[in-house]
């Protein structure tokens, strides 16, 4: 087969689907392993809690900001130049980071990282609004992503960092997402939506505001539970566990997101939208209280493990409610510019509560983000609950 076949097959097509996933896995992968990412950073450079905070921002700055623009380019051009241009960007970031010494030069390099990850997300999601069934694909997305930062998870701290420290990580990573970019030969180049498809004629008059409220829910939401993980590896080693056995853990609890993601992939709208995240955030909210105690390293697997399966299964209801409401298609594509935001706003805000506060107020800070975020997501299920389902169901 021809990469000119591959990129005219259909969206739908199953080496579509797993080419989008891989992409999207490798946006997501810097997020995954930040835990450790900061951890290794805070150690190499002797970084504070506030200062490691801000190595994610800035990662986040160069994610949000192209993913922004995206909504102005990513249907005029090339699918598959776009995915390798990211590609590039971020594993060349990534590389360089390994061979920085100062600070603010690798809050540089970081944010460079962060406009290839966030080309790369934001074009899978682009992809995915276009599918026939949302919610499952979202599902396949997020499956795919954990597994992929499961592996480098079990892998990063028990073969490279122990030997070769944040050099060796940076440049494993770098090499990692390299390999992966070859899956963009087999995205489709365009969608079934063109640039002029999206913006509607001038008589239609579509409410946009309820994907402006959705959008924003899932930005409290994600800020609150990016702000937590970003510092489960130092609420662990604040217990006393070692960074092998919170490399295993973290690792143990991306199966639980590959788990979750693929619950909501198989399981689709059979229970609706609406318990499947009441569901996920009570969990959360009891996974949080844990994190509050003392806790071994069993516990610590066992928590993160729940943390990341509920966190991932409610995910893909809350990317599918976004993509239900958005009537002309537009909007859509904003899905990870929202969630960079909370990205952004959820480590920095963090850092800062840790740094003067102690963990307590980050713990407090998740719970009310997820709990504001869930309300409006309710407000909207429950005022839009049927068209969503009607929308859904013509855009297939």
């Amino acid at each position: 087969m021809t990469v000119s076949s591959h990129a005219s097959q259909d969206i739908n097509a199953p080496g579509s689907i797993a080419a989008v996933s891989i992409i999207s896995a490798a946006g997501a992968a810097i997020f995954l392993i930040l835990p450790i990412l900061l951890g290794g950073a805070a150690e190499y450079l002797q970084l504070n809690e506030e200062q490691a905070g801000l190595i994610a921002s800035s990662y986040f700055v160069g994610f949000l900001l192209v993913c922004l623009s995206a909504v102005f380019w990513i249907r005029r051009f090339n699918w598959q130049h776009i995915s390798l241009m990211g590609f590039v960007f971020l594993s060349g970031g990534l590389a360089a980071s390994a061979f920085i010494t100062e600070y603010e030069l690798l809050l540089a390099m970081m944010a460079l990282s962060g406009i290839g990850a966030g080309t790369l997300f934001g074009l899978a999601v682009c992809i995915l609004s276009d599918s026939r069934d949302p919610d499952r694909y979202f599902g396949v997305k997020l499956f795919a992503e954990q597994a992929i930062g499961a592996a480098l998870l079990f892998m990063l701290p028990m073969y490279i960092t122990e030997r070769w420290g944040f050099q060796g990580l940076m440049l494993t990573v770098a090499g990692v997402m390299a390999l992966l970019g070859i899956a963009s030969f087999w995205l489709p180049s365009r969608g079934r939506r063109t640039p002029e498809s999206t913006r509607g004629s001038s008589s239609e008059k579509v409410k946009v505001w309820p994907v402006w409220i959705a959008l924003l829910a899932l930005m409290i939401y994600f800020a609150g539970l990016s702000g937590l993980w970003a510092f489960v590896e130092r609420i662990a080693s604040s217990n006393g566990i070692d960074a092998i056995n919170i490399g295993k853990a973290l690792s143990f609890g991306l199966i639980g997101g590959g788990i979750g993601a693929f619950a909501a992939a198989l399981l689709g709208d059979r229970f609706g939208r609406l318990l499947p995240l009441v569901f996920s955030t009570l969990l959360l909210t009891a996974v949080i209280f844990i994190y509050s105690t003392s806790f071994d390293a069993l516990l610590f697997a066992i928590s993160t493990f729940v943390l990341s399966a509920v966190w991932n299964y409610g995910l893909a209801y809350q990317m599918g409610i976004v993509v239900s409401l958005d009537l002309k298609g537009n909007l859509s594509v904003l899905i990870s510019s929202f969630l960079s935001l909370g990205a952004i706003i959820g480590p920095a805000l963090a850092g800062m509560l840790i740094n003067g506060q102690g963990y307590g107020q980050l713990f407090i800070f998740t719970i009310a983000a997820i709990v504001m975020g869930l309300l409006g997501f309710m407000m909207l299920l429950v005022k839009f609950g049927s068209k969503i389902t009607s929308v859904a169901l013509r855009n297939a």
